[in-house]
């Protein structure tokens, strides 16, 4: 009998299905309590297919991890895309990533761990895909930053490039949220409110400190319409979580 063919759809189903599982056992036991035993015992799987797609539980959390970079990466990409200046662009970025840790902060926790030793003991192939998200997100940042200086929004002193710039919107959005979200933890719908308010206040001390110019909109109407319109979808995911954020 020749050999059953499993066409690319078929897998990445099937991959999907196992990272739901081992999610799944992380929200309940945390990333300590994720093994592959475990995960065999909660999936529909046998343990050969599971090795056939993860080599090892660090394998499994590179898995997670890249595929939440993969939907940030939609978020990012929509943020980009809106008709406003580069600035609010940047700050529809740092909105669109506390979205995201909002709607799945065992993600974040994964991504807290990307640059460890454990990481390290994943395959290959996940690092080499985490290091190719990991360049795109930042590439989206970068072309907006390139966009602010072509259209001199934005004027860099000669110890400063656009990749610094990056750098430091980004690491404040991550530090900003990475510190406040375990504080908050105890009430949902505080959590939404500090962050957002956090994360905005935080990425215009940054933009402010650059001297990249303001579009002029009065940033409570921009915010409000990044809620009806853009990300709509995700508030109403986290509203089903119960957590809240501002209406304007």
């Amino acid at each position: 009998m020749a050999p059953r063919y499993i066409d690319q759809a078929a897998l990445d189903a099937r991959e999907g299905n196992i990272l739901d599982g081992a999610l799944d056992i992380i929200s309940k036991q945390g990333i300590v309590g994720l093994t592959m035993d475990k995960l065999v015992a909660k999936i529909s799987y046998s343990k050969g297919t599971l090795y056939n797609h993860f080599s090892s539980k660090e394998d499994v959390l590179a898995g997670l991890c890249n595929r939440n970079m993969c939907s940030v990466m939609n978020l990012f990409l929509r943020a980009a895309a809106i008709e406003e200046n580069a600035r609010d662009k940047m700050t529809a970025i740092g909105f669109a990533y506390m979205l995201s840790v909002l709607l799945s902060p065992q993600h974040f926790a994964l991504v807290m761990n990307a640059k460890t030793e454990l990481f390290e003991k994943a395959s290959l192939k996940r690092r080499e895909e985490h290091d190719q998200l990991d360049e795109k997100l930042f590439g989206v940042m970068h072309s907006i930053i390139q966009e602010a200086i072509t259209k001199k929004e934005l004027v860099l002193g000669n110890n400063v490039d656009a990749q610094q710039v990056s750098f430091s919107t980004w690491a404040m959005a991550f530090g900003t949220i990475g510190l406040l979200l375990n504080g908050e933890k105890a009430c949902s719908t505080m959590t939404g409110m500090m962050l957002e308010d956090r994360v905005i206040a935080h990425g215009n001390i940054v933009m402010d400190g650059l001297g990249w110019k303001t579009s002029g909109r009065e940033q409570k109407e921009f915010l409000a319409w990044l809620k009806s319109d853009i990300f709509s979808g995700e508030l109403d995911a986290l509203e089903q979580q119960g957590i809240y954020l501002r209406v304007a």
